[in-house]
């Protein structure tokens, strides 16, 4: 017996040392592809930095920025910035001392190109982003005033070393194989399917690789006359999906396309659609909750306004329909959404689900949101002695961790910005929404 256990011992300790001794790999692990498929991507990707292109006019795009008369997208605020009689940012705008400051106002102004303060003040140093075309430096801290000018010179494309463009290869393959396609491209706009777990816009987290790092290698420059004449030095998303929400993603490959896709947005003219599995029946809220109302159509309409970092409290709304609802074991209630956000404020539709009581599964950050929620409903019952078993009032389970947020982004509908034609892409529902429904309906029927 004893020596037995000492062989055990040994040949464990030998396993041990062999698996010490493997090269260590990624977390996010390259799937294995043929010469074919890997070489497709990267001929794609050179494709964007042929020196034919650099001879275009469109390597470099100047946005321009006049305070006070110029929109700012209106996913970020409402309509143009007021000033007071000493010519500073008033009203809705002023929603903190800091929103009047360059490095604060310049993302409201280029959202897509300046997401963070972090990164206008980068490209104020460098010299990119510009206030009155001042020649000098200007400090970020610099207070703006109505009619000044803002002007921002996008960045162009730079050749990757053959070391950094093989690790961009492996994150390509590695988006590949998570889901990343396009569904729809011509020579002036494309729509891809972002999977979940990466940032959107480049250099959102410098740390990190994002959508926009691989789409040159999915996508091809274009090649008509007009179009090349006016391409972007790579393609830009023109909007953007949380980390961890996967789905369609609008990418504009010219400049007019983004600045006509850039306009629709901030006026509301593209119809965004996305689904949702949450806990509970949002209608059973109708009674209980002022945020959501059911409207005449039979859909239900929350309308619950939103904290935004530097810009005050700005409006809401959210458009639900209920497409599938079922009795579940552990959650109660499980609920099928079809989600149609009229505003676009940071993670608007987890907290509009959230605060009337059905957080989507898988939503860790606005869990706590959601049981507030229903204590608050239950709370607002027993007050008036009414009797209620709705399960929307229900202490709700632990939340499920590691599973993914159960939201998509499905489909949009906008104007092509080139022939007007109206365009409706939608991309079809991931895998595991429906094995969750499923096993739900299994469960339903096996009791």
């Amino acid at each position: 017996s004893m020596m037995i256990q000492r062989r055990v011992i040994f040949v464990s300790i030998c396993l041990f040392v062999v698996i010490l001794r493997q090269p260590c790999c990624f977390a996010l692990s390259s799937p294995t592809v043929t010469s074919a498929t890997a070489d497709a991507p990267r001929a794609k990707f050179l494709a964007w930095f042929d020196a034919d292109r650099d001879r275009g006019n469109g390597r470099k795009l100047k946005l321009r920025h006049v305070v006070g008369v110029d929109p700012l997208p209106t996913n970020l605020g409402d309509g143009v910035a007021t000033f007071g009689a000493d010519g500073r940012v008033s009203g809705e705008k002023q929603q903190s001392q800091n929103a009047e400051r360059l490095v604060r106002y310049a993302p409201l102004c280029f959202p897509h190109q300046l997401p963070t303060k972090n990164r206008a003040a980068k490209a104020l140093k460098s010299g990119r982003l510009k206030l009155n075309n001042n020649i000098e430096r200007v400090e970020g801290c610099r207070i703006v005033q109505k009619d000044d000018v803002l002007t921002l010179q996008t960045e162009s494309a730079t050749k990757l070393s053959d070391e950094d463009l093989e690790k961009r290869m492996n994150f390509v393959r590695h988006m590949l194989s998570s889901g990343l396609s396009v569904l729809y491209e011509d020579d002036h706009l494309a729509a891809v399917f972002k999977p979940a777990g990466v940032h959107t816009k480049k250099n959102t987290n410098f740390a990190y690789l994002s959508l926009e790092d691989s789409l040159p290698a999915i996508l091809t420059p274009p090649s008509g006359d007009d179009a090349s004449k006016e391409a972007l030095p790579l393609p830009l998303a023109v909007h953007r999906l949380d980390v961890r929400v996967c789905g369609l993603v609008l990418v504009a490959k010219t400049r007019s396309a983004l600045q006509n896709l850039g306009m629709q947005f901030e006026k509301r003219r593209v119809k965004k659609r996305y689904e949702a599995i949450v806990i509970g029946n949002p209608s059973e809220a109708v009674k209980l909750n002022d945020d959501i109302v059911l409207q005449e159509d039979g859909t239900l309409l929350v309308d619950s306004p939103i904290a935004m970092d530097g810009r005050g409290t700005l409006p809401a709304r959210t458009t639900m329909s209920i497409l599938e609802s079922m009795p579940h074991t552990h959650w109660g209630t499980l609920s099928h959404l079809e989600l149609r956000p009229e505003t676009g404020r940071t993670h608007q539709l987890r907290l509009h689900t959230a605060r009337i009581g059905a957080p989507m599964v898988g939503d860790d950050l606005y869990w706590d949101s959601g049981a507030k929620a229903r204590t608050k409903m239950a709370a607002d019952i027993s007050e008036t002695g009414d009797s209620c078993d709705l399960g929307i009032i229900k202490l709700l389970p632990p939340v499920r961790r590691g599973g993914g947020l159960y939201l998509q982004s499905r489909g949009a509908t906008f104007r092509h910005p080139i022939t007007g034609e109206i365009m409706d892409i939608e991309v079809p529902l991931i895998d595991r929404f429906g094995r969750l429904l499923q096993k739900a309906r299994l469960a339903l029927d096996y009791e």
